[in-house]
């Protein structure tokens, strides 16, 4: 396995969850994006194996692709049951993507083409929290994850490959169950169901539900379920996700603020959007320490009676202390410039006397 630590820097563009239009999209082999790879999976009704690769550098991944998954007979067997998604993450791709300011308007073409294909590839790398290769998905057709999969270098015929997904079938079984109920029944119902596949899913995927999420508030705008405030908060931590990997410290902040004034969140919600705004502000390296501290004095007047509220007060009292510190700082700075002058200037006033 060979850790791919260049992730989570690197999203440039917003990844697309949703697809459009009517494209077609041949899934009779390994597709190279995932938009297309869900286009295809919703048109056919099928599952997809999303396969994160580094063939230069990693081994197993060429390994893999040597002995099974790039032969014909696999390819056939697979694209039948699954649509098939390979992004890879290759040197080789890195080089393409770098031309000569003097290169041909076709191999500059072919170079953007390439920038645009690892830029895609790496926006779904961190979406998915991808950090080593080769790691494999199941996902629905949605692009959900089901369950990861684990494949290694003995993997070499198609009933070793089928062999571990189906090891996953209970899982795989009650997670399309609970996706299923998501649009059966009163809203009330749906709203339950997307919670119950929140609660089944593990948090690193928490936030590719987030459609779902936004179904809810639109399902219980009365929140009849009880459920309005969780799913507010869960759009402001993807929402904030999203502006944080795009370097948009204002944005982030602002989630969870707005997210905060919300009509159906309860008072430990609302406390804690407070909270991550002051929070998030603060470990982004701003010294607005005063626009902190009213983030985290509004978290604890939210609800001084909470659990929480005591380790408030007690940020509130260090954030104070910051303040202070700067505070004395900067006066002792000023007053050794002013002292300066002072001194310079009662000197030459002196001078005179003493002759």
């Amino acid at each position: 396995m060979k850790k791919i630590g260049f992730f989570a820097a690197a999203i440039l563009t917003a990844f697309v969850f949703t697809s459009c239009g009517t494209k077609k999209v041949d899934a009779t082999k390994w597709l190279t994006s995932l938009t297309d790879g869900k286009i295809a999976a919703q048109q056919a009704d099928k599952k997809i194996i999303l396969f994160f690769s580094a063939d230069d550098s990693d081994n197993l991944s060429e390994t893999l692709k040597e002995n099974l998954l790039n032969k014909d007979e696999f390819i056939a067997a697979e694209t039948a049951k699954y649509v098939l998604v390979n992004l890879d993450f290759s040197e080789s791709l890195y080089e393409a993507t770098q031309v000569d300011e003097n290169a041909s308007s076709a191999d500059k073409k072919a170079a953007e083409a390439a920038q645009k294909q690892l830029e895609e590839n790496m926006n779904v790398a961190t979406y998915y929290t991808v950090q080593m290769s080769p790691t494999f998905y199941l996902l629905s057709k949605e692009g959900y994850v089901i369950t990861p999969l684990t494949f290694d270098d003995e993997t070499t015929s198609i009933e070793q490959f089928d062999a571990e997904i189906a090891s996953h079938s209970e899982e795989i079984t009650a997670f399309e169950d609970a996706l299923a109920k998501t649009t059966e029944g009163s809203n009330v119902d749906k709203v339950e169901a997307i919670d119950a596949l929140y609660a089944m899913t593990d948090r690193r995927f928490a936030y590719l539900l987030t459609p779902l999420a936004k179904q809810v508030l639109k399902l219980d705008s009365k929140n009849e379920s009880g459920l309005v405030g969780k799913f507010v908060f869960e759009i402001a931590q993807a929402e904030a996700t999203d502006a944080a990997l795009h370097n948009d410290v204002e944005k982030m902040v602002k989630s969870f603020e707005t997210a905060a004034e919300h009509k159906h969140l309860d008072a430990d919600q609302k406390q804690l959007m407070y909270y991550y705004a002051g929070y998030y502000l603060a470990n982004t390296g701003s010294t607005d320490y005063a626009r902190v501290r009213d983030y985290i004095q509004k978290s604890y007047d939210t609800n001084p009676e909470s659990d929480i509220a005591s380790e408030i007060q007690n940020l509130i009292r260090i954030i104070d202390e910051r303040i202070n510190d700067v505070s004395e700082m900067n006066e002792n700075v000023q007053i050794e410039g002013n002292t300066d002058v002072t001194v310079d200037s009662a000197a030459t006033q002196t001078e005179p006397a003493k002759e």
